[in-house]
């Protein structure tokens, strides 16, 4: 189990949203003590001196500084403001699932997690590159001894604009109750109403660590439809150096894409569980958004045969580990996964037509069976199942899908 420590919010919408946004930092304390020696026999030559043990030097307290709160300063746009509670916290326990159909948001599934997933990049400015894909991951479920569930999507990966090191986080899921919550001094700078009933919450702030300060600026949306949309940038020591704006993030929380009711079109990609595209974490080994949508187009146009995926393919992304891309469904021959890696030099084809299938069967890391290609562009495409498949072919004719490569 994964133990998560986060801040207790006003109800648990702004609590998810927190297990994103905020780290905490621990004081670290260390005990140390000297261990008086023991007795020596009595000797008749002067005993040899020997150095007197030296304790290891306390690790340095974390000194966290954040803005002072005026509880009695009004907020524009909000009629009543409540000063700010004393933080508190409390663990919560994961059971490791990470199927995206979770019992306790059934509102969320693979293809409502890749439609967001594409309306938020399309939101992003088009300057704004990632080694990373933003893509809304399964929500893992909650032990059952506890009162409390995950009920909200995520959605995080740093950014590269102008050679800054932000990160964006993203979280998407249903409200506790149809009207927004209070406005809280110290956590809301502004509140808009807007024309369809959203209520926007608006927040600059920072906090320092032993001197060392950073930014952060959120827009989270109230919508009419009891959906909470929060969209955060944070990162380096000056607000004006952030890679998002407000305005980018209002627009942001505000798509309509990205609400737990917004319909999703038949035919859309997704996928059913977490995956893990190749390990090579270098800029190098990433793809773009371009690049990522260009094999998507020809994975959707793959011919599937019997294979029966579920989801339709199409829905590539990265991992929290690696930079290539994956895709996981369901399939007649069992749970597949589609990869693709930049091929390592000494496995790059050099002819014009895709290369033979390297066969790994069963496969190396289970029961399964994979086939591997390499393409003219030097990218390896991968097709595996979790279990044993009679006809390799079909693993074969997908790996070979017609366009699955770059120029």
């Amino acid at each position: 189990m994964d133990e998560d420590t986060q801040p207790t919010e006003r109800n648990h919408s702004a609590l998810l949203t927190a297990l994103v946004l905020v780290s905490i930092v621990a004081l670290g304390v260390v005990v140390a003590g000297l261990t008086a020696p023991t007795a020596e026999p009595e000797l008749t030559s002067l005993p040899t001196t020997s150095a007197t043990p030296v304790p290891d030097p306390p690790q340095p307290e974390y000194v966290v500084v954040t803005p002072e709160v005026d509880a009695s300063a009004s907020i524009p746009g909000c009629d009543t403001v409540e000063p700010p509670s004393e933080s508190s916290y409390f663990g919560i326990a994961t059971m490791g699932d990470e199927s995206y159909d979770n019992p306790a948001a059934p509102w969320y599934d693979g293809p409502r997690a890749h439609l967001m997933s594409e309306a938020l990049m399309a939101a992003l400015p088009a300057e704004i590159s990632s080694t990373k894909s933003l893509y809304f991951g399964p929500i893992p479920a909650s032990d059952e001894s506890q009162d409390f569930a995950l009920d909200s999507a995520y959605a995080s990966a740093p950014l590269a604009a102008g050679g800054g090191s932000d990160h964006l986080s993203v979280s998407v899921g249903p409200a506790d109750s149809a009207e927004p919550p209070p406005c809280v001094a110290g956590q809301v700078d502004e509140r808009r109403s807007l024309s369809d009933g959203t209520v926007l919450d608006a927040d600059d702030t920072w906090r320092e660590t032993n001197g060392q300060r950073s930014y952060s600026r959120t827009a989270t949306a109230y919508t009419p439809d009891n959906t909470v949309v929060s969209a955060s940038v944070s990162g380096g020591n000056d607000p004006d150096t952030l890679s998002l704006t407000l305005d980018d993030l209002v627009r942001i929380a505000t798509d309509p894409a990205l609400r737990i009711t917004a319909p999703v079109p038949a035919g859309t990609p997704g996928n059913v569980t977490d995956c893990y595209g190749g390990w090579d974490d270098s800029p190098t080994a990433s793809f773009s958004r371009d690049e990522t949508r260009t094999l998507n187009e020809a994975l959707r146009r793959a011919d599937v045969a019997a294979l029966a995926p579920t989801p339709p393919l199409g829905a590539l992304h990265t991992s929290d580990f690696g930079s290539g891309l994956c895709q996981t469904v369901n399939s007649t021959a069992g749970q597949l996964t589609i990869s693709v890696t930049r091929a390592t030099p000494d496995i790059e084809s050099d002819s014009t037509t895709m290369a033979e299938p390297q066969l790994l069967s069963p496969n190396e890391y289970g029961t399964g069976s994979s086939v591997s290609v390499v393409t003219p562009s030097g990218l390896e495409i991968a097709v595996s199942t979790d279990r044993p498949t009679a006809d390799l072919a079909l693993l074969e004719n997908l790996a070979n899908t017609p366009g699955l490569d770059l120029p």
